[in-house]
């Protein structure tokens, strides 16, 4: 059947098959929820099962391996902090780009179709019998019976002036008593062509590429406003795919400072327990008194507690987007499990396989500094939120054009056309000698030709509406305006604020190394005059292995501040993805500049990916943390 697109159209609406309805009905009343078979994982590995923790599998993985898992993975960008149970409506995923394309509302594409020819066709069957009380009015009878049918077609279309026009055929079929007729039954034929031309409101190209034809007061849908919107729609998708790139870096350093937080507490506790045995034999050989033995084998007991908390960690949602900074400010509150749980989460991967991901990277030592009137200069460019909100100024801008048009009273110009037909039949090769034998033929001879020209004129006194939409119109466009420019200026404040805080990281990189060296000094000192059975404070010894272990616990974590800051930067200034070698392009620009099968890893507004890690996979190792064998009998003290 013509126009149906599908096959089954026919049979769901004509012939009311309601099988498919049918059978969403039954799942709604009776839910059953379906199992993703992604959602099932093993169970995790807790510190009740220390056998297993000490047999566990580790798999070292680097920032890039990683954000290649995620953007494979990524049919949507994830959030932390349970979105998509909460409001799955605003989260983005790789159909954000259909989605917008293909709104028949508010796409290009629905704009464009005000345009489209429209093709119109009617058929109406009467049948008439009536009395009259005067024969004139029913030519000649007074009981009128009557067969009148009637069949038009009509083609028109909107041009980009706001005109419309049109080419209609109509054909009306007769049959009646009316003594006078010369056939008992007629066809009046006519063919017409038809323009309305709008002179002031609505007229030009410019109205009706903003608001587009038969738009009303405030209420605009043209292809260029369109054109924006959708513009706007895909800086908001490259916004969430920076978000969503900025968080699974934040998830990968929280995890790499779970690791060093894990070893410097499993290393103090070994050295406590070294303590403790020291202290309790010296005690049992009456060289030292019981208070002693019990500062030791508390301080052991809590070692002890920090590292189980350092190892399963609490509940927390890590370092995100705008915690603090806009990039994320360092949490470092959860352990190694609930870390890396969260890592596994973001990147799409099954929640527990059997092994634990483990970093590889280390986080920059080099002092970086950065031109300050350069990465200004970027951050005010590249910014998409900005990007975003200038095109919103301009859409502000063509709806204020758009409503001064309706100050304008609506003056339009008609013509018609038209070709008349009169005969017995509609279509006919013979010959009548009382009158025209085909209507159609009668038609085409062009004896009877009519015409029409005339102007319409409609004016609202006062033109308040008209009034209200240029003034609402100047509004928006002025806080528009206002939030450009204060848009600007919190993204540079918030550029200073990760430039300085760069610099701060990296002085307190430098400042808790040397905290480390001093503190490792100081406890070698008083262990080996403790290994050497000479007389020492036993709270100093124990007061060394606090500082030491919050010295170090302060370098790693400086060490992994300094490495989201200079993340922080690259974010402010809007060059975190080129940081990271990914570009957010859509489907025509790829195929335009030649993107498509290039090794550039690349976001789709259609479908999130990015080019396949062609690397070995990173090898299973028994250590802890990438520190090397020194490290590894200090991790075995943790049984993990």
């Amino acid at each position: 059947m013509a126009g149906c697109r599908s096959p089954n159209a026919w049979r769901e609406t004509i012939a009311n098959d309601t099988t498919a309805v049918d059978t969403i009905t039954q799942k709604v009343e009776r839910p059953v929820t379906e199992i993703h078979p992604a959602a099932w994982s093993q169970a995790p590995v807790t510190v009740r099962h220390r056998e297993d923790l000490a047999t566990i599998q580790y798999r070292d993985m680097s920032l890039d391996e990683i954000l290649q898992i995620a953007l494979q993975n990524s049919e949507m960008l994830r959030e932390l902090g349970g979105t998509v149970l909460t409001n799955p409506a605003s989260i983005h995923s790789r159909f954000t780009g259909g989605l917008a394309v293909t709104d028949p509302r508010f796409s290009p594409e629905a704009a464009l179709s005000a345009f489209d020819a429209q093709l119109r066709g009617t058929a109406y069957f009467n049948k008439n019998d009536q009395l009259y009380n005067n024969p004139f009015f029913a030519g000649g009878t007074n009981a009128f019976q009557q067969d009148l049918h009637e069949y038009s077609l009509e083609l028109s279309k909107y041009t980009a002036t706001g005109s419309r026009v049109a080419l209609r055929s109509s054909s009306i079929f007769n049959g009646n008593n009316a003594p006078g007729n010369i056939f008992t039954s007629a066809w009046d034929t006519l063919l017409e062509g038809e323009i309305r031309q709008p002179l002031m409101q609505g007229a030009g190209v410019q109205f009706n590429r903003i608001a587009g034809p038969g738009s009303s007061v405030g209420v605009y849908n043209g292809v260029l406003l369109a054109k924006v919107n959708s513009d706007m729609s895909q800086t908001d998708f490259e916004v969430a795919v920076r978000d969503y790139v900025n968080n699974v870096t934040n998830a990968y350093w929280d995890l790499y400072y779970a690791y060093r937080d894990l070893d410097a507490r499993s290393q103090a506790m070994k050295r406590s327990l070294e303590a403790w045995n020291r202290i309790k034999a010296r005690q049992e050989s009456d060289l030292e008194s019981g208070a002693a033995e019990a500062l030791a084998r508390e301080q052991y007991y809590r070692f002890k507690s920090e590292v189980d908390e350092a190892l399963s960690g609490k509940i927390t949602l890590g370092t995100r987007t705008g915690n603090g900074s806009t990039g994320g400010t360092l949490e470092g509150a959860g352990g190694v499990q609930t870390a890396e749980r969260r890592l596994r989460l973001i990147t799409g991967m099954t929640i527990t396989d059997g092994e634990i991901i483990r970093p590889c990277d280390e986080p920059t030592e080099a002092d970086i500094a950065f031109d300050w009137n350069i990465i200004q200069h970027d951050a005010l460019l590249m910014r998409p939120e900005l990007r975003k909100q200038q095109m919103a100024v301009r859409k502000r801008e063509m709806e204020i054009l758009a409503a001064r048009n309706f100050l304008n009273p609506r003056l339009d110009a008609v013509g018609r056309y038209r070709f008349r037909g009169f005969g017995d039949d509609l279509l006919s090769n013979g010959a009548n000698t009382s009158g025209p034998a085909s209507a159609v033929r009668n038609m085409m001879g062009g004896d009877q030709q009519e015409w029409f020209l005339g102007l319409e004129y409609e004016v609202p006194l006062g033109y308040r509406k008209a009034n209200l939409a240029v003034r609402n119109a100047e509004f928006l466009l002025s806080r528009e305006r206002v939030i450009f420019r204060e848009q600007q200026r919190e993204v540079v404040h918030n550029l200073s604020n990760a430039v300085t805080d760069a610099a701060r990281a990296f002085e307190a990189c430098r400042n808790n190394m040397n905290r480390l060296i001093a503190a490792r000094e100081v406890l070698t000192a008083y262990e080996t005059q403790d290994e050497n059975d000479m007389d020492i404070d036993v709270d100093h010894l124990l007061d060394a292995q606090r500082k030491l272990v919050e010295a170090e616990l302060r370098y790693f974590r400086s060490r992994t501040e300094y490495a989201l800051a200079l993340k922080n930067v690259h974010l402010e200034k809007g060059s975190l993805l080129q940081y990271h070698n990914l570009h957010v392009f859509d489907r025509q620009t790829m195929q335009t500049h030649g993107y498509e099968g290039s090794n550039t890893a690349t976001v789709d507004a259609d479908a999130v990916m990015a080019v396949p890690d062609d690397s070995a996979e990173a090898g299973v190792h028994e250590l802890t943390t990438p520190q090397g064998a020194a490290n590894a009998q200090q991790a075995s003290a943790t049984g993990v």
